[in-house]
C-alpha cells in the first residue's frame, strides 16, 4: 500500500532534476529521451486511442532498439523507473483534472524568452508510432487532424522547412504551440473519449 501511494505522489523539482540528470548521463543509452521528450512521449500514451499498459512503452524511453541503461545498482534502477512512473501518473491526473491542469515540460530560449517545444513534440509523435493504425483515424478526420497538426508540423523536419520557406518564425511558432498545448492535449483526450463511449441503447430507465 505504501508503495502504491508513493507512485501517485507528484514529482518535486529536485526529483525532476534527478530524473533529467540521469536521462542525460553517460549511464543512459545515447538514444535515451531527455526530460522534455519523455514528457511528450508519456502524454501521447495517456491521450492515445487506447491507453496502453506501461510494459508496452517503457523500453522506448531508452531507445527504439532495445537499449538498456548501465545501472549502478538495482536500487538505482528501481528509483529511476519509479520516477518515470510517477511522472506518468502525475500527467494522468493533470490531463483528467476538471479543469485540466496540464502544462507541457519544455525548454526556454533565454535570449528571446521563447519556449522550445520541438523535443516535446518529437516525444509525442514517437508515442503515436506505437499505435499508428489507431491514430490514423484522427488524421483522416477533419476535426481530429486540426487538433494534432501543429504537433506534427513541429516534429516533422520537412514541415518545419516548409514553414521557414513560407516566412514563418519557427521559434515563435514553437512558443505559440507551447502556449496552446494545455488546451490541445485535453482536447485530444476528449476526442478519443467520445469515440470510445458506448452507444446508448433506447429503453426505459429503471
Amino acid at each position: 500500500m505504501a508503495k502504491d501511494l508513493e507512485l501517485i505522489a507528484p514529482l518535486t523539482e529536485n526529483e525532476l532534476d534527478e530524473l533529467a540528470t540521469f536521462l542525460e548521463s553517460d549511464a543512459a543509452p545515447e538514444q535515451a529521451m531527455d526530460l522534455s521528450m519523455l514528457h511528450g512521449f508519456l502524454t501521447s500514451q495517456l491521450v492515445a486511442p487506447e491507453e496502453p499498459l506501461p510494459d508496452a512503452w517503457f523500453g522506448m524511453v531508452w531507445g527504439e532498439h532495445g537499449e538498456k541503461p548501465q545501472w549502478a545498482s538495482v536500487a538505482q534502477q528501481q528509483r529511476i523507473e519509479d520516477l518515470i512512473l510517477r511522472l506518468y501518473n502525475q500527467l494522468s491526473d493533470e490531463i483528467r483534472a476538471e479543469p485540466p491542469s496540464f502544462t507541457p515540460m519544455v525548454y526556454l530560449d533565454e535570449e528571446r524568452q521563447l519556449d522550445i517545444v520541438q523535443q516535446w513534440c518529437y516525444g509525442f509523435m514517437l508515442g503515436t508510432s506505437l499505435d499508428q493504425a489507431g491514430w490514423q483515424a484522427m488524421l483522416d478526420d477533419d476535426d481530429g487532424v486540426e487538433l494534432i497538426a501543429p504537433i506534427i508540423d513541429c516534429a516533422d523536419e520537412e514541415a518545419r522547412a516548409s514553414l521557414e520557406e513560407a516566412g514563418d518564425d519557427l521559434a515563435q511558432f514553437e512558443h505559440e504551440l507551447a502556449a496552446a498545448l494545455p488546451e490541445i492535449v485535453p482536447a485530444i483526450a476528449h476526442y478519443w473519449q467520445e469515440r470510445r463511449a458506448p452507444a446508448k441503447r433506447p429503453g426505459r430507465r429503471r
